[in-house]
């Protein structure tokens, strides 16, 4: 693939944590390098990535604004998502994919 160029987006897997004012864990599916969070609520979403589902996110992991998608790199051994939220409660989705066209 020349410099520069955009691989076509080829989504894997989605699945869906149930989030809330405390910490939820997901294992993930698929492999690929790339992870497309969706926090469909209307809080900040924390999220923490781990080799399992023993991971746990807490208000000082990665935030995610309400409404918001965030693409990100991440290596093989990322099998698992946590999230919590600042409140309330509600679904982010976490599709892992190969190729980096949004």
């Amino acid at each position: 693939m020349a410099s520069g160029s955009i691989a076509a987006f080829s989504p894997e897997a989605t699945v869906s944590i149930t989030a809330g004012t405390s910490s939820n864990a997901v294992a993930l599916g698929g492999s690929g390098p790339s992870l497309l969070v969706f926090n469909t609520t209307s809080s900040i979403a924390f999220l923490s990535l781990g080799a399992s589902t023993s991971v746990n996110a807490t208000t000082s992991s990665l935030p995610v604004p309400a409404g918001a998608q965030l693409l990100l790199t991440v290596g093989a051994t990322v099998a698992a998502a946590a999230v919590v939220l600042a409140s309330g409660s509600g679904s982010v989705y976490l599709t892992r994919r190969s190729g980096s066209a949004y």
